[in-house]
């Protein structure tokens, strides 16, 4: 009865952790996104001041 309850456990734990592992590859993901997104915006702004400055 021990070894039955032993594997169950392991196989929960095992799951938790390819849930996390998910978890984490998907909130990267997003991160690298909404700083792609920043840096975009970013530089657009900056290029428009530059070029306001000219005239």
């Amino acid at each position: 009865m021990t070894a039955r309850s032993a594997t169950k456990t392991n196989h929960r734990k095992h799951q938790s952790a390819t849930a996390d592992a998910a978890g984490l590859a998907t909130v990267i993901a997003l991160n690298l996104t909404n700083m792609a997104t920043v840096m975009a915006s970013s530089a657009t702004v900056l290029l428009c001041l530059l070029i306001a400055k000219r005239f």
